[in-house]
Order: C-alpha cells, then structure tokens, then sequence
C-alpha cells in the first residue's frame, strides 16, 4: 500500500505541489487575519440623543371667546416669560412635543404652590399675582427617542437638559359701572374712570368701540418683574415711563418715579417694537433700545397731565419713543441732516408704516411730534395697537400747536385723530 502511494506521488506535476506548497503556508496566515478583523457578534447600543426644549407652546382654558384670555394663547422662545392670569388653568407644552417630563416649582420654599398654584396634571396659576418660577424637570422612563434605533441596537431614551420657566401671574382689575362710565381697580386700588366709547364725541371712536374695552388683566411692577426681557434690550420697566418733573425755575427734572406699579399688559404692543427696532436697524439706523417718555397712564394720571379721554396710553397699548444712543435725553439725528427735528421723528415713523401695510404688525395711529426748548426730546413718535389706521403730525402745544402732515395723502385723510 505504502508503495503505491509513493509511486502515485511521482506521478503529480511540480507546479501542483508549489500550489499546495502555498497554499499549506498561506491557510493559517488568512485565519489569523480574519480573527483579527472580525467584529464581535454584539448588539449596538444607541447613545441618547440630547433634545434641548426649544419653545414653550401656552394653553390657557377660557371661555370661547374670550379675547382678553386668548391672547396670552402662543408659543413663548425659551428664555421668554409667560403671562397667565391668577388662578387660571393652563397647559404648557415643550417644543419639540416629544420631549417628556413635567414642570415643578423652582422655589426653596414652594411659593406656588403655597399662593394657590397647582402643578400636578393641568397646571393652575397661583391665586396671588407676581413672578414665579417653575423648572422642566424630565421622566427619562417615559420619554421617546426622536431618533430610531438600528435594527442591532437597544432601544434608548432622549436626554433632555433641565430648564427654567418663568411665569408673571396677572391680576385680574374689578370694574364698577356706572351709567356711561367704568370705575376700575386693581389690586383694590381705583385708578380712574373710562368712559363709554359708543358715546364718544370722536366719529372714528364711536365706530371702533369694540376696540376700546376697558383692559382686564394687569402686571404688577415689582423691582424683579420691572426687568423681564420682552425683546432684545426691551424690559416690562419701560411701559412705565418715568415722570418728569421741574424745578423752580422751571427747568426739566427727570425722575426715577412712576405714577403707577400696575399696567395692562398687550402682547401685541411688545411684538410691534420688537420688529420696529428689527427694522430700523436694517435700514441702517444705530438703536439698542428704544426711549420712552410714556407708556401706560391710568385714567387718572391721563386726565391730571391733559391727555385726551380715549387715549390708547390708558388701554396699555401705546408708547411715546425716541432713539437716545448718547443718552442727552434728546432724538438722535437720524437722517443724518445735522439737525433734531421731527424729520428724525419721521424716520421711525414711516418704518413703523411699512410694517403696518405689510401686514405685519397690528395697524393703529402713528403721531410724529417736534418740540422746541433745550430740555425737550426734541422729536418723538406715538405708536399704537387701536386696530384701524390713524395718522397725525405735531409741533408745540397750547396756543403754539401747529399740525402738519407727513405721511402720504391717500393712505389717511380723516380730520380726527390723535392718541
């Protein structure tokens, strides 16, 4: 047996043997290759994407409507306050909606909770007016992954970073009629007397009643509520505006006093500035933030300074501004004319005109006024948020007034106008 194989073995080609030579050698090499490279036969592990919150997206139960509830219904930027009324249900969802968890009160000593507030299921607003402060406190058990997981990995939660919210509670004013007037309080206090618009001597007053209600819900101005951000460079503190004041000779004095610490707050005031400052700083105009000489007057405090019975400034709606970026307490010059006057009025003016034809913003009256004196504004600018179209030009006061005209004459032609 032995001898036919070895005969069978002189038989096999040369060039077969160094093949199977080769291949003897090669065989092992390959194997530890493979071994070296192969991956091991585990499952991939997904990590935890991080969703950061975004938004916060507001739903305050109220009665269908309910305009003066319904407006505080939107979505907040984080970093944004919210405004609630006191004691009112509400919901509020983080954006993306995908994001579990659930908001608790941030306070050492449970203010919310102890002033009435609830934060278990649907959120209620404490029963005491003020600012609080809540905290996104995520469930990772019961939270999604926004991302899907590969077919070979374990399924994993989201990680979202805890974050704060704060919450300016509002109080809701107490009104007493009386025939055609509305006596109104706030916080137990009465700050004047509004007046029936229907009955209103002014034609574009009369026709526009329903935008004259008496405002409902009020902020109350402490010194930490006076510095929430409403926009870049914008705080609630400046729809208050300072009071002036004089010596005895007559002479400005600027105060740090406000006439009231309650005013009505109108979301779509603080959305008109915002983009007003947005836009005139695209057309090249160098504003941080806005000066205001007046913001929100009570009824009382209106008529005490001579302003007129439908004022926008009484519904929490309207601002006199001006651009101070040296802080002379005068209007920059705007147009670049070398000169204060109300043409650096008229800047701001017509920018605030072309958002309102665009559409982007609540329409209302716009007022250019120019003043002489070396301790005047020099200029400023009227705004507001009345719903239909008003326009009106001033210089001086008293016997010294004079109108003039700076918009286009097509656009606005009634006779009546002002605040």
């Amino acid at each position: 047996m032995a001898q036919r194989v070895l005969d069978f073995l002189k038989t096999v080609p040369t060039q077969a043997w160094v093949i199977v030579c080769a291949l003897v050698v090669a065989l092992p090499l390959i194997a530890v290759l493979f071994n070296n490279n192969r991956k091991p036969l585990t499952r991939e592990v997904a990590v935890a994407p991080v969703v950061t919150i975004n938004e916060w997206e507001v739903m305050i139960a109220a009665p269908k409507g309910d305009d003066a509830i319904q407006a505080f219904n939107r979505v907040y930027p984080l970093g944004k306050t919210i405004f609630v009324p006191a004691g009112a249900g509400f919901i509020v969802t983080p954006q993306p909606k995908e994001i579990r968890g659930e908001l608790e009160d941030d306070s050492a000593t449970g203010t919310w909770r102890k002033n009435g507030g609830d934060t278990a299921g649907p959120l209620r607003a404490p029963t005491q007016p003020g600012l609080y402060h809540l905290r996104w406190n995520s469930n990772p058990s019961t939270m999604k992954s926004l991302v899907p997981a590969a077919a070979n990995s374990v399924s994993t939660t989201t990680n979202t970073p805890s974050v704060g919210l704060d919450v300016l509670v509002l109080a809701e004013s107490e009104s007493t009629i009386k025939g055609e007037k509305t006596i109104l309080k706030v916080g137990g206090k009465t700050i004047g007397t509004y007046l029936d618009p229907s009955k209103s001597t002014v034609k574009r007053v009369r026709e526009n009643a329903s935008q004259y209600k008496v405002p409902r819900f009020f902020a109350t101005l402490t010194p930490e509520a006076a510095k929430i951000r409403l926009g870049p460079d914008f705080e609630l503190g400046q729809l208050i505006a300072y009071m002036d004041d004089r010596d005895k000779d007559g002479h400005k004095i600027f105060t740090t006093n406000r006439h009231t610490d309650v005013l009505p707050l109108r979301i779509e005031l603080i959305e008109k500035l915002i983009k007003l400052r947005e836009r005139l700083r695209q057309k090249g105009v160098k504003i941080t933030s806005f000066a205001v000489t007046s913001g929100f007057r009570t009824p009382d405090y209106n008529k005490q300074i001579g302003g007129v019975p439908f004022s926008r400034h009484c519904y929490g709606d309207a601002v006199d501004i001006y651009i101070d970026e040296k802080n002379d307490h005068h209007m920059d010059d705007l147009n670049g004319d070398g000169k204060f006057d109300r043409k650096d009025g008229e800047v701001i003016a017509n920018a605030c005109r072309e958002l309102e034809l665009e559409g982007a913003v609540v329409p209302g009256g716009i007022g250019v006024y120019e003043w002489g004196g070396d301790d005047s504004v020099r200029s400023h600018v009227h705004i507001d948020c009345r719903g239909f179209i008003s326009r009106w030009g001033q210089s001086g006061s008293g016997k010294f007034k004079k109108t003039f005209r700076w918009w286009p004459a097509a656009e606005f032609q009634e006779s009546e106008n002002g605040e």
